[in-house]
């Protein structure tokens, strides 16, 4: 009794220590913030157990459909490599309807065969309060869907990609034009291979290879301005030292020379990727 009471008079003492380094806001909002954890850790674990109860009420041949059902579901929707919300993938589900609170064993089941099976990732992101799935290769990175020269738009893609890489990841609106037109592309004009550009870009947006954001520094408040930076999607499927490659091939240069001029866009490149995939 007595080492408890000494064991929590240290503890005290520890915290009160602690407090007195730290100036009394920042010390409040590191217990807020603790706080805030655990119970965001505790509320993770309560809905796992509550996902696994529903689960164990479903027969297996059931289970085994839902899984079969949502599979080929990502798998369909990938082919347009658009991320789906889970409302979509709840409807479009026979069963999970009346079984939506297993909705985390049977994605669970399904990103097992997805990963051995396909070579797929399913990954989750957020955007406001919505929660979207989308598929990204796991197989070998450098010849994956996105790097793959297959197709103008795919190479419109990764380079503009390229621009917005040696931007440190923020390009705005007004250098994507004129980077489109040094290409021969014009924006607002339709173009013999890439049609209608600002619709391909907002294409490019959905499939999260690319983001838009308003520009909140923008000085015309009458005329809204944007920053492109990469999308999700980009980030999980392509690599900071194959974009250095490509603009070392375009310029006909060693890539070393690259990597040394751009060492800062390669440190806030990882930065941003490390922000974004938690």
């Amino acid at each position: 009794m007595r080492r408890t009471t000494m064991s929590s008079q240290m503890s005290k003492r520890g915290r009160v220590e602690e407090d007195e380094e730290l100036p009394a806001s920042q010390s409040k909002r590191s217990r807020a913030a603790e706080a805030m954890d655990l119970s965001q850790s505790q509320g993770t674990q309560r809905g796992v157990e509550s996902a696994k109860r529903a689960a164990e009420a479903i027969s297996p041949a059931d289970m085994k459909k839902m899984v079969a059902a949502m599979v080929r579901f990502l798998l369909f929707n990938d082919k347009r490599k658009v991320p789906v919300k889970r409302k979509d993938i709840v409807d479009n589900v026979t069963g999970l309807k009346e079984h939506g609170r297993a909705f985390a064993v049977v994605l669970d089941n399904a990103k097992v065969i997805l990963n051995e099976i396909f070579g797929f990732d399913v990954i989750e992101c957020t955007a406001g309060t919505q929660r979207y799935f989308l598929l990204v290769n796991a197989l070998d990175l450098p010849a994956n869907r996105a790097w793959a020269s297959g197709g103008e738009q795919l190479s419109l893609m990764v380079l503009i990609l390229s621009v917005i890489f040696m931007k440190e990841n923020r390009l705005k609106d007004d250098e994507l034009s004129l980077f489109l037109d040094s290409v021969g592309i014009e924006r607002g004009r339709k173009h013999n291979v890439h049609g209608d550009v600002d619709k391909l870009l907002a294409t490019f947006c959905q499939q999260k290879y690319l983001d838009r954001q308003s520009d909140s520094n923008q000085e015309d408040s009458k005329k809204r301005t944007y920053i492109w930076s990469w999308g999700l999607r980009a980030f999980l499927e392509i690599e900071a030292s194959q974009v250095l490659e490509t603009l070392a091939r375009l310029h006909d240069q060693d890539v070393e020379e690259w990597k040394l001029e751009f060492t800062g866009a390669v440190a806030s490149h990882a930065k941003n990727k490390a922000d974004l995939i938690r």
